[in-house]
């Protein structure tokens, strides 16, 4: 558009303005919920109230999660992990996902709540929720209580380097299932008494140092044990040098809270010299199952079941047998949380399922025991003390239950240092 006098016209912003106008006088007078009240200027400060269905309620100045209104809804009862009357009981270790309330949230699985009122039931209530409905804030991860043991193995794997000083005192009928020692002439050759031709090594000592490393990524990990050995025989004999290397894997294949489970498998690979009693002239196989269960904060059970399978060595002595070990750990005292000191009384059973020994009889005829239907089980405590996560030291003992069928030592002694990194 072009003015009287030539020039060009500028954009005119008078309709704009007036439509804005006009909105606004039709606005006037409109009510608004209010969002916010006013926030005192003395005293504590006051957090912010929500109107109704803008902003969700605020708790201690922490944003909650919206729960589930049926998340836990039952005929079965009130809450799992929960104890009898009470009403609504806080959540606990037994109670990782509550039944109702907070507890249960958008993408957490609901639970089937029961009541219970005693020690194994809380201890069910517990394993159950621990498999069906894990608690999402569980951190998987190694901890000291889980490792105390000084004959269990940890269900969890973790990068460390051992050494171990260990004694095995008076260990009788040697040549059973040829699991420590070879019978003649592999290993060691009885000496007859004077005039006689009787076996006279009833027992014989083992002093052991080893070297054990572990090396876990996540939830594996490859081990590697190579002891050094001195054997000494009732009536002379014996030697010194290294035993059969062992070499291994290990994997954790459930864990939570309440309970871990893993996986081992170990070779015994014969490179110990089988006439000095160092070696029995195998090779074995040993596949186990971990578990680890956690009592309460300051009470922990280890236990290993696995199944030692021999291979070559001298017939018909060589036989499978059953493993079975248990530690019941427990925190009894503390320098700080990160310098606990733990007991632990440790269980080892040995059951032999076929194999044989040599007993004391003629040496001419070299005779054959079975072995089947018999066990060696060991009983002992155990100390361990450790200075934060990457150091321990620990002591233990194991002592004969049922020496008259034979041990793998009347008494055992082992002292351990541990590095983990």
């Amino acid at each position: 558009m072009l003015l009287t006098n030539g020039t060009k016209k500028g954009p005119s912003y008078w309709g704009p303005l007036l439509a804005l106008m006009a909105v606004a006088s039709c606005l006037q007078g409109q009510e608004f919920p209010t969002v916010l009240r006013e926030v005192p200027m003395s005293g504590n400060p006051v957090v912010p109230a929500a109107g109704p269905g803008l902003l969700p309620e605020f708790d201690g100045g922490l944003l909650q999660v919206g729960s589930c209104a049926s998340c836990g809804s039952s005929p079965l009862g009130s809450g799992l992990g929960r104890s009898t009357g009470g009403g609504m009981a806080a959540a606990s270790m037994y109670d990782p996902v509550a039944c109702g309330g907070s507890g249960c949230v958008p993408g957490s699985r609901n639970s089937y709540c029961s009541e219970h009122n005693s020690f194994a039931s809380r201890m069910l209530t517990g394993i159950y929720e621990c498999l069906a409905v894990p608690d999402p804030c569980y951190e998987p991860g190694w901890r000291p209580i889980m490792d105390v043991a000084m004959f269990t193995e940890c269900a969890r794997p973790v990068s460390q380097q051992r050494i171990r000083l260990g004694t095995q005192q008076h260990m009788t009928n040697i040549t059973r299932n040829s699991y420590r020692i070879a019978p003649p002439p592999l290993g060691p050759t009885p000496i007859p008494t004077s005039g006689t031709a009787y076996f006279t090594f009833p027992y014989m000592n083992i002093y052991e140092a080893s070297i054990y490393t572990e090396i876990a990524a996540g939830n594996v990990a490859v081990t590697f044990d190579m002891p050094f050995c001195l054997t000494a025989i009732d009536q002379g004999g014996g030697g010194s040098g290294f035993g059969n290397m062992v070499v291994g894997t290990k994997s954790t294949v459930f864990d939570c809270e309440l309970l871990q489970i893993g996986m081992s498998f170990k070779s015994s690979l014969p490179v110990g010299v089988t006439i000095s009693g160092l070696g029995n002239g195998l090779t074995s196989i040993e596949p186990g199952v971990l578990v680890g269960l956690k009592i309460n904060e300051d009470t922990f059970l280890q236990m290993n079941f696995s199944e030692w399978v021999p291979f070559g060595g001298i017939p018909p002595y060589p036989g499978a047998m059953l493993i079975v070990a248990a530690s019941l750990n427990r925190k009894i005292w503390q320098a700080n949380p990160a310098v606990p000191l733990f007991a632990a009384l440790e269980y080892s059973g040995y059951f032999f399922q076929s194999g044989g020994y040599i007993p004391y009889q003629t040496v001419e005829s070299i005779p054959f025991a079975t072995s089947s239907g018999s066990s060696y089980q060991q009983l002992g405590p155990s100390l361990r003390l450790f200075m934060t996560e990457k150091l321990d030291v620990g002591c233990g003992a194991q002592f004969a239950l049922n020496p008259d069928q034979g041990s793998w030592g009347d008494q055992q002694y082992r002292f351990e240092f541990r590095y983990r990194y």
